[in-house]
């Protein structure tokens, strides 16, 4: 009897022996690895948002990716049905740009006042219409046509068309400013001098019409948020770094109300939070000097920054002179205070069954907005030597990641892909159809070009 209970007591010591080491190596297999990573601060060249200078503006274009052209009517189409392409492309530098990867960010203009007496629309269009008027006043010289005659539009919409067929190919135009109509194409005139009045809602609608049907793959931007402007449609702010005008601005997003210009109650609608579907543009005020906004202003200019969610300044944008650290920095902080800074938060790693790997992301926006086109996060397995082992699609759609938000991913790998030594795990964003990242990610690890290094195994 005794030696009966002895056996069942080492019976029952070794069952619970083999139980707990069971249990043990269960949830050891399911230990989660757990790393996070802070955001830098760095400036990089990310596509799509920062500095956009003007594109003959050579030097200043090398550092962006971004550039900027003015398109007038008149140097566009000197005749009628005739497009002045070739010279367009030359004067701007287009195709180099082109190659270089940047985004073109466009504003087409029939009304730019200059020093002399102008027209910025061709010839052959003021006889058709001559219902404008030149004239003299503070803001310069030029022609300021009726942007309600019928004749106007209509030609209007030729031009608009063939401008969004001649970008339609490459994937190059990124933004379009709604220009065409008021001075600089910022949808006002200078009526008291007798220049002819904007027009009300009912024609403004027709001309926004026209570029949404002429720009389906670009975004597309208003100066002030217009009754008749579509809910996918950004705002541009040319008088950034100026407090008052950009507080007005803000006002007018936020709140939307009267229109002063053509007297309407309701000429503008409230469009708040548009930044977080829709791209803030503009640029720099030029009635203060870059000097002073980026100088003792600093702090108020970065503060207007991000009330405005900006993703992009141009043309107006600072020069940095060589040797002068001071502007160079200030520059880096407007640049900090545009635009997406995505960045990995957190990675995770864990064994499941089937010799499954599962990988977790938690990816954040640092920035004041998202990006507004198509960038894909991916991991990279690569081995020792570099060579890519598995490419995998982190499926998170970085449009809807806005500032201070979160999203997270589980990807599932074959363990045997991580089991030798020097095997690496990198995070990187590309660019829709260029199959290779492009992307740097705001975040303190350590990079391979564009790539930042999530996990290694020693």
């Amino acid at each position: 009897m005794h030696k009966k209970k002895l056996m069942l007591l080492f019976v029952f010591t070794i069952f619970a022996a083999v139980l707990v080491g069971a249990f043990y190596m269960f949830f050891n297999f399911r230990k989660e690895k757990v790393i996070t990573y802070k955001a830098d601060d760095g400036v990089y060249p990310n596509p799509y948002m920062g500095f956009a200078p003007d594109c003959d503006s050579v030097e200043l274009c090398q550092t962006s990716t971004l550039v900027y052209m003015n398109l007038k009517w008149r140097e566009l189409e000197p005749e009628e049905g005739v497009y002045a392409w070739d010279d367009i492309e030359a004067d701007n530098h287009l195709d180099e740009w082109r190659k270089e990867g940047k985004h073109l960010v466009l504003r087409f203009v029939c009304d730019y006042p200059k020093s002399e007496e102008h027209m910025d629309i061709p010839d052959w269009l003021y006889e058709k219409t001559k219902d404008g008027e030149f004239y003299t006043i503070e803001y310069g010289c030029g022609y300021c046509p009726d942007y309600n005659n019928k004749t106007f539009i209509s030609e209007h919409e030729k031009v608009i068309n063939e401008i969004g067929r001649h970008f339609s190919e490459d994937g190059f135009l990124a933004y379009v400013e709604l220009g065409s109509l008021g001075h600089w194409g910022e949808w006002h005139t200078y009526y008291p001098a007798g220049i002819p009045k904007m027009p009300l809602t009912e024609i403004r609608s027709i001309y926004v019409g026209q570029y949404v049907n002429a720009f389906p793959y670009a975004r597309l931007l208003m100066r002030r948020p217009f009754a008749e402007m579509p809910e996918d449609f950004g705002v541009f702010n040319d008088m950034t770094g100026a407090e008052e005008d950009t507080l007005e601005w803000l006002g007018w997003i936020e709140n939307g109300g009267y229109y002063n210009a053509t007297k309407e109650e309701n000429g503008l609608r409230s469009a708040q939070d548009v930044w977080n579907i829709a791209p803030i543009g503009g640029e720099f005020t030029s009635s203060i000097p870059m000097s002073t906004m980026l100088g003792d202003d600093l702090d108020k200019t970065l503060s207007l920054l991000e009330d405005s969610h900006m993703t992009f300044i141009g043309p107006m944008v600072p020069e940095c002179p060589r040797g002068d650290d001071g502007v160079l920095e200030a520059a880096c902080d407007v640049l900090r205070t545009v635009g997406y800074r995505y960045r990995v938060s957190s990675f995770s790693m864990r064994n499941a069954v089937n010799n499954i790997t599962e990988i977790g992301i938690t990816m954040t926006n640092d920035g004041v907005a998202p990006v507004y086109f198509d960038l894909l996060p991916y991991i990279y397995i690569e081995d020792q030597n570099g060579t890519v082992l598995e490419k995998s699609l982190i499926s998170m759609d970085l449009k809807k990641l806005c500032q201070d938000q979160e999203m997270q991913s589980t990807i599932r790998v074959s363990s045997d892909l991580l089991k030798e030594d020097g095997t690496k795990i990198y995070v990187g964003i590309e660019e829709q159809g260029k199959n290779e990242p492009s992307v740097y990610l705001n975040m303190q690890a350590q990079r391979e070009g564009t790539k930042s290094l999530l996990w290694s195994k020693k």
